[in-house]
Formats: structure tokens, sequence, C-alpha cells
């Protein structure tokens, strides 16, 4: 069944068949105001947080699943009904068809030559969810319908709701004020960790007759969402609830002629205050409505969205041989590491929002941000700092909005996070002056500058090396269940040493660039300490192990019965420049013998055993699966970093290349592989599980940040450093070349990379060392660079 397909003009995904394998989602937000929503309209909306200001409710992990969502109903004069969405209606329709664009989603319906057409997307100037329902009847008859909006709205509190619904929803009212046609929810819980913030929640309508404020009076008892009881009288009862389940629905009587249009438009939004301001937060909302609920709001927000996603997706174009690889690199990857930079690790169609920001997460997440935007890099460097520790450490995830304390879990890797995301602004901005910021630790009795805090995640990294002086495993580090190996306190990282001096390199240059000469001193001393270490114990004779548990014994090694080999160590060695080059290639050579599969390579082989075979496991996770041995995308990117480095351009496109997901889904089928064609995923199961190929954390993965920087910093090959833009493009030798269009510290590039069999670079028509960065200075406002390979 041919489910969907891409419209590249329109940066759309077209999605044909709602009964995909499993909701296919696309995020609408505006950074405070977000949904989500599924090719058949399930989903739910929240506000800043959804663990604490969860709008509406969805089923994230019960039958029947995507649901429920932003539903519009159709009732025929005959008593049919349908939806524009499929769902929830399911009534069989004569053309339909999603469509996802960046931050806006549509749904396209024709039943018995009536046609209707849905749009969502966020208000960018206000925390409102917009809907408009455009109708149009082509026929030669008149057509009589009813339209009903609905929404089932939650408790605010996920957990609390969880937990405690059935005391709580007693906490609640929902009423309508008539002037502004809107159904208004007010959640009480005097236990609200934000309680002066806690929103007025209103549904409006462009256009209401009837209405409802509860879920059993539109539902009906024992009434499913595909037919509520209230939509077969075809009216509403005009009745809120002072306690129970609640929900706003909205209703309108149409009659269309022959030829006629005519559009309703709804917003589901937020005005926060109103336990503490009630009447100042309902003024506000009677404010808005008249003007948002306008076809002139309407179409002016609208515009705004698109304009949002233009400005940032259009500062990096590509012209590929190959369409599926372009339109992932200039539409789908950018798309999907905001969708990161805004929710970390926390939300989609199967985690409900209550992981909180991860650390280490969001420090990645925010790299491949910067070169797009520097300026919301630093404010989240800056947030971020304040979950630094004085001695250097990071905790492992906050909950900045939920005010919960964060976890302070000791890892060995998030702290080192840090310098990489200062180095990436430092490079795409060329202004060392953030450094001398000043932000306060995790504990606020001490502050520093932020150059210091750098400093200081270095110091701790240093302060706490094992026997061999790699760095200790601690809880653990980027691989979660590596701890396993160092219970007692004594297991040590190779992969978190391969990061140490990869940051130590860039921390040199930040200190040379910015002249802190002491410093530099310094970090060159542990530079040159760590990768003392690292030749004295890190190669195993074919290949870089991962590390030694708490008994000094290798873990990846050839001696190792499970776990022999990891890709983790094969290309950080090369992207830290550890070891001799015949060292990088065997590693990477043995990566792509033991690991290189038919969708990307695996994390590990062979897979630990787990229960009942082992009664100690080094993982609850049965082997391909999760963190023991899937094919982890997000060490993908490393991987094909790696190989770029090393000049192997059609290996490390070839990396890409089985990773993008709709190659994946072309090479195992669409219900094989489940997860979303037009985003990238954390982890595909591997060929040691019977469920070989399924797609696994699709959206919130830290595969989006690193493969949107592999392939325009690596692939395509142009990088920011501190002195200069560096050229590297990787051309594949079937290919004859591509071309680029970046905009970086406010310079256009237009690199032309052509294949012709020797090495030269010009800029502007004069030849430069294509061994040499590009001086900052030599760039002008417009440059056309033609790199030959």
């Amino acid at each position: 069944m041919d489910y969907f397909e891409f419209l590249d003009q329109e940066r759309a995904l077209i999605i044909k068949e709602p009964r995909c394998p499993q909701p296919w989602i696309n995020y609408l937000s505006n950074g405070r105001m977000h949904a989500f929503v599924s090719q058949a309209g399930g989903g739910f909306a929240w506000w800043k947080s959804a663990t604490v200001y969860r709008l509406t409710r969805y089923r994230q992990h019960l039958a029947p699943m995507d649901g429920p969502g932003f539903y519009i109903y159709l009732r025929e004069e005959d008593g049919t009904v349908w939806s524009p969405s499929w769902r929830p209606a399911e009534t069989e329709l004569d053309k339909w068809k999603a469509i996802h664009r960046p931050g806006i989603s549509s749904f396209e319906a024709t039943y018995n030559g009536l046609h209707a057409q849905l749009d969502l997307w966020v208000a960018p100037d206000h925390d409102a969810l917009l809907w408009e329902l455009k109708l149009s009847n082509p026929s030669n008859r008149s057509r009589k319908l009813d339209a009903f909006a609905y929404v089932e709205l939650s408790q605010m509190q996920w957990t609390d709701e969880f937990n405690w619904g059935y005391y709580i929803k007693y906490m609640l009212r929902t009423d309508y004020d008539e002037a502004t046609r809107s159904v208004r929810y007010l959640f009480h819980h005097q236990s609200h960790p934000n309680i002066s913030e806690v929103p007025l929640v209103y549904f409006a309508g462009s256009e209401v007759d009837t209405w409802c404020g509860s879920r059993e009076d539109f539902l009906g008892s024992y009434g499913s969402e595909s037919c509520p009881k209230a939509i077969s009288k075809g009216n509403l009862n005009n009745r809120g609830i002072s306690c129970g389940e609640p929900a706003a629905a909205l209703h309108r009587q149409l009659c269309l002629e022959t030829g006629q249009s005519h559009s309703l438009r709804f917003a589901l939004g937020v005005e926060p205050g109103a336990l503490l301001e009630p009447e100042r937060c309902k003024q506000a909302i009677d404010g808005l409505l008249p003007t948002l609920l306008s076809k002139e709001g309407f179409d002016e927000q609208r515009e705004r969205c698109e304009k949002w996603w233009t400005t940032h997706l259009e500062k990096l174009s590509c012209s590929l041989p190959e369409p599926e690889l372009q339109r992932m690199i200039e539409t789908w990857s950018p798309v999907n590491t905001v969708t990161t930079a805004r929710f970390s690790r926390s939300v989609n169609a199967t985690a409900p929002g209550i992981r909180g920001i991860g650390f280490r997460d969001t420090c990645q997440d925010m790299i491949a941000i910067a070169y797009r935007r520097p300026d919301w890099a630093l404010d989240k460097l800056r947030s971020l700092l304040t979950e630094q520790h004085a001695d250097g450490r990071a905790n492992h995830t906050s909950y900045p909005i939920e005010k919960s304390p964060s976890n302070e879990s000791l890892h060995s890797d998030n702290h080192l996070w840090l310098p990489m995301l200062a180095h990436a602004i430092a490079v795409e901005t060329g202004d060392p002056g953030f450094l001398e910021e000043t932000a306060s630790f995790y504990t606020n009795k001490e502050s520093a500058t932020i150059w210091e805090h750098l400093m200081r995640a270095l110091r701790f990294t240093e302060s706490h090396l094992g026997s061999h002086n790699i760095p200790l495993t601690l809880r653990s580090d980027w691989n979660d269940i590596i701890g396993k190996f160092s219970k007692a306190g004594r297991g040590e990282s190779l992969f978190a040493s391969f990061q140490y001096v990869y940051v130590l390199r860039q921390m040199l240059a930040l200190a040379q660039w910015s002249g802190r000469n002491d410093d530099a001193d310094t970090i060159r001393e542990w530079l040159h300490k760590q990768t003392t270490a690292l030749d004295a114990c890190a190669w195993d004779g074919g290949w870089w192990r991962r590390g030694f548990d708490d008994n000094g014994a290798p873990v990846g090694s050839r001696s190792s019965p499970f776990g022999k080999i990891f890709l983790n160590p094969q290309s950080w060695a090369v992207l830290a420049r550890v070891g001799s080059r015949e060292q990088q290639e065997a590693g990477m050579a043995a990566a792509a013998e033991h690991l290189l599969t038919d969708a990307g390579l695996k994390i590990l082989s062979p897979g630990f055993k787990t229960w009942p075979e082992e009664s100690n496991p080094f993982s609850g996770y049965g082997p391909g699966t999760g963190e023991n041995g899937a094919i982890f995308c997000h060490a993908n990117t490393w991987t094909i970093m790696a190989e770029a480095l090393l000049g192997h351009a059609d290996t490390a496109w070839e990396y890409f290349r089985r990773l993008v997901p709709e190659n994946v889904i072309h090479r195992f089928g669409v219900n094989t592989y489940g997860a979303d064609p037009h985003a990238w995923l954390s982890n595909i199961v591997g060929p040691e599980n019977t469920r070989f190929g399924w797609g696994n954390v699709v959206h919130i993965t830290g595969t989006a940040a690193w493969m949107d920087i592999v392939a325009t910093q690596y692939l395509l090959g142009i990088r920011s450093e501190l002195t200069g833009l560096r050229i590297d493009p990787q051309i594949p030798t079937h290919w004859t070349g591509f071309t680029v269009r970046r905009q970086v510290r406010g310079h256009w590039i237009h690199l032309k990379a052509k294949r012709s069999g020797h090495q030269r670079l010009q800029l502007n028509g004069h030849i430069m060392d294509p061994s040499q960065s590009i001086p900052w200075q030599r760039l002008a406002a417009e440059n056309e660079i033609v790199a030959e390979m």
C-alpha cells in the first residue's frame, strides 16, 4: 500500500492512508503553547509543560490508540456522521489525505460530494491552537449539515490525574461565555506547583449555536468518540459542569447551496492567572477572542507561523542527486531539531511528557540549533549552567516549569557536553564576550563566569579518574546502562575518555582564541595526560575497547563473551584524533565488519543475554533492542561524522542513506518499520530480535541534532571554525557533485562541490589552499566557493 509521498516544493508530507501502523505526528508550537497531531486527528495540547499544564487528554499506551484528539464531526441530514481527519467517526470517505508541513497540519476529505478541509496550527502571538474548517459544496444540490468541534479536557497535572483523578475531578468546572462564544474551563486543585500561573482554558468558535462542557453528556453512557450520543440529536445541551469529566464541544448548523463555501474558526487557548486574578484573566480573553477569531486574525497568525518556519529553514538549502537525502537535510532534519530543542526527550505519541529536560540531551540539541539561531542556543546554555554544581558536575535532568527537584544522578558525561555547546556558539557568532557572562551554580550559593563553569566541568573529570587514568563511569556515561560494569564505583569509561579528549581540544582552541593563555597551558597538560592514558590501554588489537569494569577487566574486547565490540569507541577515537591513522581505520573497518546491518550499525555485538538465561544481566533490554544491540541511530551519527573526517565519502553517505526513514521503510516495509517517514528516531530493533526493522522513539531523539550537524557540516562540508570557515565537502564517487547555500555569521555561502579528480578551492574567483580554513575576514556578504575534489 502506498501510504505517503513528499511534496518538496511545499515542504509537505502527504499521508494517503489514515490507518498507519502507528501515529505519524506533527508538532505545532510557538515555544509556549504546544500540541502534536497525528495523521488521523489524534493528539493533545499542553501549555509550557505536558506534566503540569496538560490541556487535553491522550491515550499514550491504551487502546484504541491515538485518541482523543482535535475532532470535527460533520452530521448530514440523513444522520451520517463523518470527520475530515477520518477519525473519530471512521466513516469511509470518497477522498482523503492528511498533510504535515512545518508547524501546520491539514486534513482534506470529500464525502458524497461535499469537501472539507481542516487546518491546525498554533498562533505565534497568542497561546492558542487554531482550527480552521473550510467547507465547500461543488455538488448540484444544497447541503444541510451540523458541524461539531470537540476536545476532551485534562486535569492539568498528568501524574496527579493518573493517580488521583477520581478525587480531584470535583475541583473543576466548565461554563460558557455567550459574548465570545467560548467554553471556559477552570481547574482549581490547590496543590498545583505554580498556582499563580494556573490558566483559564477556553475553546471558542467564530459561529456557535449550541455547546457542551461535559464528556459524559457529549459521549453518553458507554458512548464512544466514534459515535457520540449528543451528535445523534443534532445539537448540544448547553450545559457545563461543576465536577466530573470535562470537555468542550461547539456546534453550528449550516446550509451550503450549490457552489457555496463556508469557514468556521475555533481556538483552544489559555490565559494564565485564573485562580489569583480571575477577573483580569477573563477580561484578557474577552478582549482577545473577537480579533483572534476573525478571518483577518486567523490569516495573520497563519502567515506569521509560515514566516517563522521559512526564515528558519531558508538558512541552508542544497541540491543533491538523491531527493530523499535532500529533503531530510533541507526540511525535516531542521524541523526535527526544533522539536528536540523545545521538548528534549519528553513528548510524542508514546511518551507522556514527564521526563523533564535532559541535561546532556539539551546540550546536544542546541549544538544543532546554534548554526541557525545562536541566540536561542546561548539562552539555553545560560539556563543549563544553573543545573551545574560548583564542583563541575551537572544534574541529569531538570524540571524548570514543574518546579520539581532536579535529578542529581552522577554521570561521567553530562558536564562534558557543556563545552561542546559553548564551542558551537562561539564558532557561529565569532564573539567571545559571552564567556565573560556570569551564571549561578545549581545551589545558587556561588556564581562564576561561563568560562569558569566550563573549566570546572573539565576539573571534575580530571579529579574523577580511575586506575588507568581514564574517567570513572560513575552512574553511567552516554549509554545509560553501561553503569552495570561500575556498581562498585571503580569502572572506567573509554567513551567518556574519548569525549574528554574531544572537549579538551575544543577548550584549548577556545582558550587560545580568547587569550586565556594560563588556562590553555593547563588544558594542554590534561590533554597530554589523557591521550597518553588512551594510548596505553584503549586499543584491543583490532578495535577500541569500551571501558573497564570494577575489577579492571576490559569491556568491549575480543576476550568478552558478549559485547565484544561497541560502536561508539571506534567513531570517537576518530573524532578525538586519538591513536594512529592505521588504528582509526582499523577500528572503523571492524565496526563495519561486526556491526553493519541493512538498517545501519548496531551499537554493540553480540547482544548480552538477559533473564531468564542470565540471572544478573547487563540489561533488561533483550538482545537486539535498545542499548543492547539495536541499530542505535544516535550512535550512527558519530560514525558518519568519523567516516567523513577520514575522507571516506562513499561510506559516510551510505551510512546516512541507510538511516533516512523513507529508505528504511522501502527496505523493510511500512508495517515492519512502523515509525514516521519524516523524522529521525532513536533506534531500530536489530537482527538478534524477531522484530528486526521496527523503529522506536521517534522525533524526540538525539539522532535529530547530530544528523543535522553531520549532514550540513561534515557531508556537505561547510563548517564554522573559530578562525575561519572550513570547506570540506564529501562527494561520493557516483555523484558529479552538489550545491549548497548556507548563511553563516551574516555571510551567504554558495558552494559548488564538483568531482574533478584534483583538489582545488576557489573563493570568489581566487585560488585558496583547500587544506586550510578560509579566514573570516576574506568573506564578503555574498560568496561563491567552488570546491573540486
